[in-house]
């Protein structure tokens, strides 16, 4: 038997206590719950309850001797409680998560509600992960800011996020990235704090289009971790993206990706919306 837990602080990976969970079952990257993250004692976060605010965090599946150890681990410095949780691929499951039990001094909010990206946001270079549109150069060029993209580091691949256009804008669908299990790719850049905040502008973070997320992209050999990239919030049905639009992914994405996932991306506009790009 097992059990699910969701995870949003060092039990994450990448966290303090990922060892407790290293062997456990990841069945969502990208797993969210209704509360707000603070950062409690020890500058831990801790989630508090709310249904205006959504927190985000991994679900694993645990088997139950290994989840008694959890449970107890947990309890030490909160109170353990089943909540729902949602996931892309999954849908709504319940899992135990550890909550606010009013004992912590809660020294400030978690930035975007996201415990990885609260700690790696402010370092001064960053890895980019780009799926969309970001995967071409044509819009840097008329913003003035190419120069801040060209240390393009080569295709990436993520293990479980792919592409597709949920996000619903006035002129049709826009790329985001949603948890399938199955690989993806990318384009990944080495860049700084001024084309991270171009890129929150154009991606309209501030005004609660996309979130800002850190996921693991491997470029031939080497895995760059904790990279930044951008998921729509609220995610729509899918819509065919405008014409000009699919030119630039598919653009973009040409002689970078692999060859085989280049053609994946020509054939679903063709598939889906029947949109051609030479």
């Amino acid at each position: 038997m097992s059990k699910l837990f969701f995870v949003y602080g060092t039990l994450r990976k990448h966290g303090t206590a990922h060892n407790l969970i290293i062997n456990e079952t990841l069945l969502a990257s990208q797993a969210k719950t209704s509360g707000k993250l603070y950062l409690g004692d020890h500058l831990d976060p801790v989630l508090v309850p709310s249904e205006n605010q959504t927190s985000y965090g991994e679900l694993y599946e645990v088997m139950d001797k290994k989840a008694d150890h959890i449970i107890k681990w947990m309890n030490r410095t909160g109170k353990v409680e089943k909540i729902k949780v949602m996931t892309d691929h999954l849908g709504e499951v319940d899992a135990f998560t550890q909550v606010d039990d009013g004992s912590h001094q809660k020294a400030e909010e978690v930035r975007f509600n996201d415990w990885l990206v609260h700690l790696e946001l402010d370092r001064p270079v960053h890895y980019y992960y780009a799926y969309g549109s970001c995967m071409d150069n044509e819009r840097f060029k008329l913003a003035s800011v190419d120069h801040l993209f060209i240390n393009k580091i080569g295709g990436g691949v993520t293990d479980r996020l792919e592409m597709n256009y949920s996000l619903t804008v006035h002129d049709g669908g826009r790329a985001n990235i949603v948890e399938t299990g199955q690989p993806g790719e990318g384009v990944l850049y080495k860049v700084n704090q001024e084309a991270l905040a171009y890129l929150f502008e154009r991606e309209g973070v501030h005004t609660g289009m996309y979130r800002p997320v850190m996921i693991d992209v491997r470029v031939g050999d080497r895995t760059y971790e904790k990279s930044i990239s951008f998921i729509v919030i609220n995610p729509s049905e899918e819509l065919a993206p405008p014409l000009h639009y699919a030119t630039e992914i598919i653009r973009g994405s040409k002689n970078v990706v692999s060859d085989e996932y280049h053609k994946k991306l020509v054939q679903d506009l063709k598939e889906k919306f029947n949109v051609t790009i030479e």
